[in-house]
């Protein structure tokens, strides 16, 4: 899930040249009041369930059982709770290993008719090895994804239960992308979103917040490098909303990492988005990448946050 799953550790100095923006560069709006607001109706320890139910599932590596039952599980915990529910099915050929993966984006909408819409999205495949894995022997096993795909995925699952109790005035898109972490480089990565941006259709949203990796224990989401030079508005939203919360010691001000990720496929197509990904995890691309590795807390974290930013969000 990460370009060429190598982070860039972006050190930002304040005489740092390139139009690149830090974190102390964008200025605070002031909160509303000084009460801290009250959280959402998210529900954390059903989101950790939800995280759970994918790991029982064994890897959800394109072309395997678990890759099926992923999708049929999404499906019917989403279907309940939009308003419309589609597919895109899409087929990406693989010439080094010799195999067509038929490969499935699935979107929820709320409120398909509203002007606005934010889409709130994430990987829910997994990596077919654990190449960061120190010994060679493991490395060519697929990993669970905890974090990496089941997280994001449980988050969106319990945003849908709670849009569709408490509506916003905006149109809501939740996506689920595919072939995301196929890999091993980005020449065969982020398939998923790659498709979407060629074919967003109605579900186009006006911009875009990709959650990947967010489901740690103690979760610390720092601004992403490349989200914070093309789309600073759309952070100030998301950091103003975790300081109202009470969690801004969880979405610390400044700029850690530059990352590749699915939000890169959007930003090239004209669809605003910004990446909030905790890459500080020591598991990431291994096979101790385990539920036990997450936490109910965390998804709570993330979850109240998105549903501020969503329910903040003007309609026109």
């Amino acid at each position: 899930m990460i370009s060429n799953r190598i982070a860039i550790a972006m050190l930002l100095l304040a005489s740092m040249s390139a139009g690149c923006r830090t974190s102390s560069q964008v200025p605070p709006i002031p909160p509303a009041n000084t009460v801290l607001a009250a959280h959402s109706d998210f529900d954390g320890a059903t989101a950790y369930s939800y995280l759970v139910d994918q790991c029982q599932l064994g890897p959800r590596k394109p072309g395997t059982v678990g890759h099926a039952r992923g999708l049929q599980y999404i499906e019917k915990i989403l279907k309940p709770n939009v308003d419309v529910m589609s597919e895109q099915r899409f087929d990406f050929y693989d010439p080094d290993r010799r195999v067509l993966l038929h490969l499935t984006n699935v979107i929820g909408v709320i409120n398909p008719t509203a002007k606005r819409k934010v889409m709130l999205f994430t990987h829910w495949d997994t990596r077919p090895t654990a190449d960061q894995e120190l010994d060679p022997g493991p490395q060519s096993q697929p990993i669970i994804g905890a974090d990496d795909g089941a997280s994001g995925t449980a988050v969106l699952l319990e945003c849908a239960r709670v849009f569709h109790e408490k509506r916003p005035d905006v149109g809501v898109v939740l996506l689920f992308v595919d072939g995301e972490d196929w890999g091993p480089k980005d020449d065969k990565m982020y398939l998923g979103a790659k498709f979407f941006a060629r074919h967003p259709g109605a579900a186009r949203p006006d911009y875009a917040i990709l959650l990947d990796m967010i489901g740690d224990k103690n979760v610390q989401v720092h601004r992403e490098f490349t989200s914070e030079k093309l789309h600073p508005e759309i952070n100030q939203k998301i950091w103003q909303a975790a300081d109202d919360l009470g969690y801004s010691s969880h979405f610390p001000p400044d700029v850690k990492y530059q990352i590749g990720d699915d939000h890169d496929s959007f930003n090239d197509a004209g669809i605003p988005a910004v990446d909030l990904i905790d890459f500080d995890y020591p598991y990431w691309h291994t096979l101790q990448d385990t539920a036990d590795k997450c936490s109910a807390d965390s998804l709570k974290v993330i979850g109240d946050v998105m549903a501020k930013v969503i329910y903040k969000e003007p309609s026109k």
